[in-house]
């Protein structure tokens, strides 16, 4: 974190080159569904509002696929801290409240924090500290209550036939907008250029991994497989009510994109 921090600190003129091909280094881990309080979710700023109906545990039928172990410090590389960090700045540019659906490593949410930018959390493992507990699929929060939802490396541990269904109610949630992140294999090289008085500056170029996906035991599909081309997840996106603002890349990454989307 220290390193990143330096690369982003814009003292000096540094550049800095990213060369990646070989397997997905971006998981996350899928949320499962657990009955949450019935009363509101408290913190320091606001109320978080729960409905006293809840899905019940019948309705859970997915399964943890990665454990609070796995974000130890192998997983924390440079690409994933600055994934974290464009997040943060895409959730804090739009203002208000956020939900972080998956808590991950909890960096996203720290920074967000310390940049005075309410946000609540939903996961399944009580020692990751969620706001509350809950499932993508069947999120036990009101309608609206917060302004962005964010969902960086989640959809994925889902079939895709569930993907839309996802997606709705992450948007029956958010007031303004919905960001994701998935998977999207890419071959090719990544780079930046820190100069002094501005915000670093990123670019990737490559081709797309066009094989067949297999199950690995946490995704389900990803972007740029065969059978899963960005017309088809933008196509889905659409399906679901959704209109795309804008498309992504994270900092140094050949292995995600993401979609900033209005409700």
């Amino acid at each position: 974190l220290a390193h990143a921090t330096h690369l982003l600190s814009g003292v000096g003129a540094t550049g800095f080159i990213w060369l990646a091909a070989g397997s997905c280094v971006y998981r996350r881990r899928l949320l499962r569904f657990t009955r949450a309080p019935d009363i509101p979710i408290t913190t320091a700023m606001t109320t978080l509002a729960v409905p006293t109906e809840l899905p019940s545990r019948a309705e859970a039928s997915h399964t943890v696929q990665v454990d609070a172990a796995h974000y130890g410090e192998s997983y924390m590389t440079l690409p994933r801290i600055m994934s974290c960090w464009k997040q943060a700045k895409l959730v804090a540019a739009g203002g208000g409240t956020a939900l972080e659906v998956g808590i991950g490593a909890g960096l996203t949410a720290w920074l967000l924090e310390r940049w005075g930018i309410t946000v609540h959390s939903i996961d399944l493992d009580p020692a990751l500290a969620p706001s509350v507990a809950g499932d993508i699929t069947h999120l036990p929060i009101a309608g609206g209550a917060v302004d962005t939802v964010l969902a960086a490396e989640i959809l994925e541990h889902l079939p895709f036939e569930e993907f839309v269904s996802a997606l709705r109610e992450l948007a029956r949630v958010a007031r303004k907008q919905v960001i994701i992140t998935i998977p999207c294999r890419t071959m090719g090289v990544s780079f930046g250029v820190n100069l002094p008085l501005i915000e670093p500056l990123f670019a990737s170029a490559g081709v797309p991994w066009r094989v067949t996906h297999r199950f690995d035991g946490q995704h389900h599909w990803e972007m740029g497989r065969k059978g899963f081309s960005r017309r088809r997840i933008r196509r889905q996106i659409h399906e679901a009510g959704l209109s795309i603002v804008r498309e992504f890349r994270p900092p140094l990454s050949l292995f995600n994109y993401g979609f900033i989307l209005a409700t």
